[in-house]
């Protein structure tokens, strides 16, 4: 009896002891901090909205990055998390200090991607899709060339930094690998066949009439992949005004090419689109997404949605 009592205060005292080791390890959770809700949306889609993660967003839908400014807050949320995700390609330059200093992982989806060079501001007078040759990002060869970071208008590169983030994913959490490896599939798939379906819409518009502009240059990969060519006003920054030249470059370039039609953005100066159409007679054809997913109620919350808003919002302004 005795005996029996030692082993019941023994049994009860290493419950006691590893129960909330164990709770902790059933019930963990990681967390990630991601730069942009594009980011969001892949992590999301490759886990399928596990409930092992927690994720904040540091820049909201709809706002545009390039008015970011870190706070305290969101310091404190970097310096809380297990990973942080960002895009790179000097898209976030308030991250290198910081990623510098930190002790925490970080995974950069576009490091060894393939991005396109395109000119700076207001040495933006080429078309897309007839871009400067790709190139590995690290090695700069002109002083007047930038790296493409806008991979977000791109399937083909989303579909790499799914595949990224689920990697990483798996090393964070081992126990939903095969999960994850199931989310991935699905998601890559979802992306061919949404992507499939948008170039036989596409295909319906004659090929000559597939070009457009717009202020700035952010849709590059979105003019290679569905096969549009588009003129920008000014380079990668949407806040950019062109010089005296430049403008009158782009009026006459879209005279004389019978470009049909000009498109706002959803982040960014509107004011050089409204003087083009003005000063060409070239129609606003409605307004695109390009720094940014959709605000909630956009129907352009997620990259597969925003690929096909800004597809409707072309097309039916290029078929009138």
């Amino acid at each position: 009896m005795i005996i029996s009592k030692n082993k019941l205060l023994i049994s009860f005292l290493l419950n006691q002891f590893f129960a909330p080791v164990f709770a902790q390890t059933d019930d963990k959770k990681i967390n990630i901090v991601t730069s942009i809700p594009y980011l969001t949306d892949i992590l999301s889609n490759t886990t399928c909205n596990s409930k092992s993660i927690n994720v904040d967003t540091l820049i909201p839908l709809g706002n545009d990055p390039h008015h970011f400014h870190i706070t305290k807050k969101e310091r404190i949320s970097i310096e809380k998390s297990n990973l942080v995700i960002i895009i790179g390609a000097e898209f976030e330059p308030w991250a290198t200090k910081i990623k510098k200093n930190s002790k925490q992982n970080w995974l950069v989806v576009t490091e060894g991607m393939e991005l396109k060079k395109i000119a700076s501001d207001n040495h933006s007078n080429h078309d897309h899709n007839d871009h400067t040759e790709h190139d590995d990002h690290h090695h700069h060869e002109h002083s007047q060339l930038e790296y493409d970071p806008h991979i977000w208008q791109s399937p083909a590169r989303t579909k790499i930094v799914a595949h990224k983030i689920a990697l990483e994913l798996k090393k964070q959490l081992p126990a939903e690998a095969k999960n994850i490896d199931t989310c991935l599939k699905s998601y890559t798939l979802k992306i061919d066949e949404e992507v499939k379906e948008l170039k036989k819409q596409i295909d319906n518009l004659p090929a000559q009439k597939r070009k457009f502009a717009t202020n700035h240059d952010a849709l590059g990969y979105f003019a290679d992949e569905f096969g549009f060519k588009i003129k920008s006003i000014v380079g990668l920054s949407d806040e950019s005004s062109p010089t005296a030249a430049r403008l009158k470059e782009i009026i006459t370039e879209i005279k004389q090419e019978n470009i049909p039609a000009v498109f706002l953005e959803t982040t960014g100066n509107m004011r050089n689109i409204k003087t083009v159409s003005k000063e060409t007679g070239v129609k606003i054809g409605g307004t695109l997404y390009s720094d940014s997913l959709g605000a909630k109620g956009s129907g352009a919350e997620t990259a597969v949605d925003m690929w096909k808003t800004n597809v409707k919002t072309i097309l039916e302004a290029l078929k009138e």
